[in-house]
């Protein structure tokens, strides 16, 4: 064993006992430039994440709005038809009313002058008559 052992000490340096190997860590291979690079583009991936985020949200509340006020907005249309209908109807019956009214008050007011002028001829006769006499 000692043949070995001579063997293996005259192939191995002897310089290798003092020797420190040199380790490199990667943080510590980075200059200060790369840091900064990497910290900025790490900040805006999470941005753009939260922002990504935060547009899906308002779109999602958009369409719940959308989904909310279309019933709403089709009920508020079919409540403004039935009302200008109705209004319609009641202008029309109210103009129906008006022009059985007018034409009452046109038929009375006929009566009436055609009893006025009956009435004045009578006069006349009568004051004739008695001019007579």
């Amino acid at each position: 064993m000692s043949m070995l052992r001579n063997a293996l000490a005259s192939t191995t340096p002897a310089v290798r006992a003092g020797t420190r190997a040199f380790r490199v860590s990667p943080a510590a291979s980075k200059s200060a430039t790369e840091k900064v690079k990497e910290v900025a583009s790490d900040v805006n991936i999470k941005v753009g994440r939260t922002l990504a985020s935060a547009i899906e949200k308002g779109e999602e509340a958009t369409e719940a709005t959308k989904e909310t006020l279309a019933p709403a907005a089709q009920k508020a249309k079919e409540v403004t038809g039935q009302a200008s209908q109705k209004a319609s109807q009641a202008t029309g019956q109210a103009s129906q009313k008006a022009s059985q009214a007018t034409g009452q008050a046109s038929q009375k007011a006929n009566q009436t002058s055609a009893g006025v002028k009956e009435g004045a001829r009578d006069f006349k006769e009568d004051v004739k008559k008695e001019a007579r006499k």
